[in-house]
């Protein structure tokens, strides 16, 4: 496994075990903090498993590429090379068994 693949498989997964419990502890809208957390949950592992598809790509570079997502719509915001990187990126995002939608804001900056 090379370098690159490590480092972003070791944040992916400390972000699984620490993203909830930070946000139950900054939790202050009205619902339960057990439905937040869960609801938080479930989009920190929807956001892992798209990097972690990302990852796989070869044509990606997952560092680029940002991954946010809430109540299961995912944001990917960034910089790529060509078109066919962005909407690789998408197409990706969206096979992602509970992702409901995707909004691609990656932006096309090609080397000059």
């Amino acid at each position: 496994m090379d370098i690159r693949k490590l480092i972003t498989a070791t944040a992916l997964g400390a972000g699984i075990i620490l993203a909830p419990a930070a946000f139950a502890a900054d939790q202050t809208s009205e619902k339960s903090v057990g439905d937040s957390i869960g609801e938080y949950a479930s989009d920190t592992a929807l956001t892992t498993k798209i990097k972690a598809a990302f990852v796989a790509q070869e044509e990606l570079n997952v560092l680029d590429i940002s991954v946010e997502t809430t109540n299961g719509v995912t944001t990917l915001s960034g910089k790529v090379l060509t078109q066919e990187e962005a909407q690789l990126a998408e197409e990706t995002a969206r096979g992602v068994e509970g992702v409901k939608d995707v909004h691609n804001k990656i932006t096309v900056e090609p080397i000059n």
